[in-house]
């Protein structure tokens, strides 16, 4: 018989992110600049992680706020959601600077400020600049890479 005397398995992954952040100086609803961007660009901003915050911080300069691609359906429970369909939002994301539990009717867009806040937002009342991304190479990228190695003796006859 055969008896494995080493056995490994090494896995990494990897996540390749290949997007643009673009400032937007005009100041539009969040619906009008959702617009916008997806005339132009990809969608508004999304940000995956605190990597991405700060990229995201220096493509706004010196602006305080900027509206970003997080968004809620109005209703009885707040449900974050990123504009870019099938992207889902991770709540450990967010640095909230407000969040009101009486605002849910009204406040369901979200702007962010140069303390890397998020602040909610009415959505169609509000003109502030905005902050798009370039999405051509927008797909994440995975690599799994794997390699196993085996050592197995001989089979031995008793």
């Amino acid at each position: 018989h055969i008896v494995p005397l080493f056995r490994h398995s090494q896995c990494s992954f990897f996540t390749c992110r290949h997007y643009e952040y673009h400032f937007i100086g005009e100041n539009k609803t969040w619906k009008e600049a959702q617009s916008f961007c997806r005339e132009n660009y990809t969608d508004l901003a999304k940000v995956y992680d605190m990597t991405d915050m700060k990229r995201l911080l220096d493509s706004v300069k010196n602006q305080t706020e900027a509206w970003i691609g997080l968004y809620s359906e109005p209703g009885n429970k707040r449900m974050w959601h990123w504009s870019l369909p099938g992207v889902e939002h991770n709540e450990s994301e967010a640095k909230w600077e407000n969040r009101d539990r009486n605002d849910e009717h009204c406040k369901n867009c979200v702007r962010m400020n140069r303390d890397q806040k998020w602040k909610t937002s009415k959505c169609h009342e509000e003109k502030i600049k905005f902050v798009c991304y370039n999405g051509e190479n927008m797909q994440l990228i995975f690599l799994l890479f794997c390699v196993f190695c085996y050592a197995c003796s001989a089979c031995q006859h008793v």
